[in-house]
């Protein structure tokens, strides 16, 4: 086989080869994407982006105030009455001291603690030199008089009163798990407890799993779910958590979660494609910046596209002109949405160096068999 022909040969293996990896992969062109019949195209302007940002913006406040409204933003607080399991401290407030004591008090009235006493399973707890006494299903109020009538009724004490302070109350108490280093329980209290309250207790030292940067916008978010009896949990945003003051029930459990509140896809002309996670409802320019922008090698930055699909109808097609300034506006206003797919497409000018650069491949081994 002469020189000629082995030349030949070479070359059009390389040419070959070097057709497989350089074509391979390089996503649709943004006439083809045109051209595409199953979806609709809307070429959106600062206006429309606009009024895309205000429409989640009130979707976002509905959603919010449909959770609040669930879990019951402001209930009428039930007055707290005690039950099986409850821990309270008693302590006593009258003139003369406990049999076997010291010396009558003088002057005011004296503090006599009695220590700390769990309600049974029966509903009663027993006091020393009063017996057994039922509290469960009474209020505070209720519990404080019902020990001073006992003692005042057995006159081992003159006109006593009664401090009752609830300890532990297992049954009522709210459970925090999730993503805060360790499941914690935190202890009801009379008075009403707070979202904000729970979450803030359970923390505790500031051991916990939680960090400044879960709060940032391109990181997962912390979300809070509030699950009460057997109704599904009911979820907030973490920001929304501490600024309103959602009111919690007995027995409440407090979910913390750490996990993207929108995800989008972004493929094509970017420096990094990926699924991107973002805490908080992004816009079109944050996803492209989370991806480090566009590649200044292979990007059309005339066009940036995000497909959305919908119910029941032919997904849409958002074309945004990115080398414009109306564009550029549009796309700091545009709302993502999770599922969404960001496309940057390649330029024209790509394929032209790709055939120069296939070229060039081909062109050194030829060289080198000369």
């Amino acid at each position: 086989m002469s020189a000629l022909f082995r030349t030949a040969g070479l070359a059009a293996l390389s040419l070959s080869l070097a057709a497989c990896s350089t074509f391979a992969g390089g996503g649709p062109s943004a006439n083809t994407i045109r051209k595409t019949p199953e979806v609709e195209i809307v070429a959106v302007t600062a206006e429309q982006a606009a009024a895309a940002q205000a429409a989640a913006a009130a979707d976002r406040e509905r959603a919010l105030a449909e959770a609040l409204g669930r879990l019951g933003a402001a209930p009428e607080r039930a007055p707290f009455r005690f039950a099986p399991g409850d821990v309270i401290d008693v302590t006593m407030w009258s003139y003369a001291a406990l049999p076997g004591g010291g010396a009558p008090f003088g002057g005011g009235p004296g503090a006599t603690p009695l220590g700390s006493f769990t309600v049974a399973d029966d509903g009663a707890v027993l006091l020393p030199y009063a017996g057994r006494l039922t509290l469960a299903g009474y209020t505070l109020e209720q519990a404080q008089q019902a020990i001073a009538q006992r003692y005042a009724s057995q006159r081992v004490l003159q006109k006593p009163s009664a401090t009752v302070r609830l300890a532990a109350s297992p049954q009522n108490d709210i459970l925090v798990t999730g993503a805060i280093g360790h499941p914690s329980r935190v202890a009801w209290s009379p008075g009403g407890l707070t979202l904000a309250q729970a979450i803030t207790q359970a923390l505790g030292d500031g051991n916990a799993t939680l960090g400044a940067g879960d709060l940032s916008a391109t990181r997962a978010a912390v979300r809070v779910s509030v699950a009460r009896g057997d109704a599904a949990p009911v979820e907030v945003p973490i920001a929304a958590a501490f600024e309103q003051r959602i009111a919690l029930r007995p027995g409440d459990r407090v979910i913390v979660r750490k996990a993207p509140m929108v995800e989008v896809t972004v493929l094509g002309s970017t420096r990094k494609n990926g699924v991107l996670g973002f805490a908080r409802q992004p816009v079109l320019a944050e996803a492209v910046a989370e991806a480090n922008g566009l590649d200044n090698n292979l990007a059309n930055d005339h066009a940036v596209f995000v497909l959305r699909r919908r119910a029941a109808a032919k997904p849409v097609l958002y074309e945004f002109a990115w080398k414009r300034g109306d564009g550029l506006i549009a796309a700091d206003q545009f709302p993502l949405e999770t599922g969404d797919v960001v496309y940057v497409a390649e330029a024209p000018i790509v394929s032209i160096q790709k055939v120069v650069g296939l070229l060039f491949q081909v062109t050194l081994p030829v060289q080198v068999l000369r």
